[in-house]
């Protein structure tokens, strides 16, 4: 059994401006989760969630590919999850704004099938917190870098 969780959104903002909430480590806190993340191939991280039964809290990644600002992945593990998975941020500009494709692939086994289901309903849901977060900062001249 295997199934991978795939979404998409429009935002209309430019594409820096989303590049940058996706990579910047206090923006992606304002619309995610506390985290240790820097856009660099090969640095280890954490997304801090609320702990639960058998779960730190902790979501244990590493960066894997940082193509600003269209393409970024990391490994993503943690929890009840056996198996490290893998998140694709795929960035296109489009229409006055940008296209957001997120891919998180790699679920494989009954219980991690069953996670997906709620992994797919925090993604769902962080996604729709973002725009607050782009409209908020579209003003900051130093977000767009």
């Amino acid at each position: 059994m295997k199934r991978d969780i795939r979404m998409e959104r429009f935002y209309p903002h430019p594409q820096a401006l989303v590049w940058k909430a996706l990579t910047d480590g206090k923006l992606l806190a304002e619309w995610f989760t506390e985290n240790t993340f820097q856009p660099v191939v090969g640095h280890e991280f954490y997304f801090k969630t609320a702990p639960g039964p058998d779960y730190d809290g902790f979501l244990y990644c590493r960066v894997t590919l940082v193509e600003p600002p269209q393409r970024l992945c990391y490994t993503f593990k943690g929890g009840w999850m056996q198996s490290e998975t893998l998140v694709t941020w795929t960035l296109t500009a489009h229409d006055g704004g940008t296209h957001l494709l997120l891919e998180h692939t790699g679920f494989t086994g009954l219980s991690e099938v069953a996670l997906s289901n709620i992994l797919e309903s925090g993604w769902g849901t962080a996604l729709d917190t973002l725009p607050r977060v782009l409209a908020e900062s579209i003003d900051d001249a130093t977000t767009i870098e």
